[in-house]
């Protein structure tokens, strides 16, 4: 019960937050659901030092496709996490489709299935969203449609 009660006021209060900005706690990004595309439930490593979003097929396909070229750590070493917004996938789709296929990706993948992510997080249409973080605050956020690009933000 008292769980039950937590959830429905932590959800309340992520509801009526505005979306992120620069100086917004990262603590924000961590009060969601994430889970591989194998189901495994994941939360976002403290050390965290970029933040890769994608909303939509084509950015988080750009994202795939630079991540697959490099090693199956390379995120994981440069302090950054990859987060698939896939809540507007229909599950059927995602079922027989989409998760198959995210799953013979070398690379760790953050899906999120929940609307609250796309409103909390700024993004732009064909973009992917980059949010930076130190000392637990989101310090710059940027958008980028290239793989020179991702590259470029990764290696910062």
């Amino acid at each position: 019960m008292n769980k039950l009660l937590i959830t429905l006021v932590f959800s309340a209060v992520l509801l009526s937050a505005a979306s992120l900005k620069v100086n917004s706690p990262f603590s924000v990004l961590e009060s969601f659901a994430y889970e591989t595309p194998l189901g495994r439930q994941m939360k976002i490593p403290k050390k965290t030092k970029l933040v890769i979003v994608a909303f939509e097929k084509d950015t988080g396909a750009l994202v795939n496709e630079y991540l697959d070229t490099q090693s199956p750590f390379y995120l994981l070493k440069k302090n950054s996490i990859f987060i698939a917004d896939i809540h507007k996938m229909p599950t059927i789709i995602t079922t027989m489709f989409a998760l198959p296929k995210l799953q013979k990706y070398k690379h760790l993948i953050y899906l999120h299935y929940g609307e609250l992510l796309e409103s909390t997080v700024p993004n732009k249409e064909a973009k992917v969203t980059l949010l930076y973080i130190e000392d637990e605050k989101i310090k710059e956020i940027s958008y980028i449609s290239t793989k020179e690009e991702l590259k470029k933000a990764i290696e910062k």
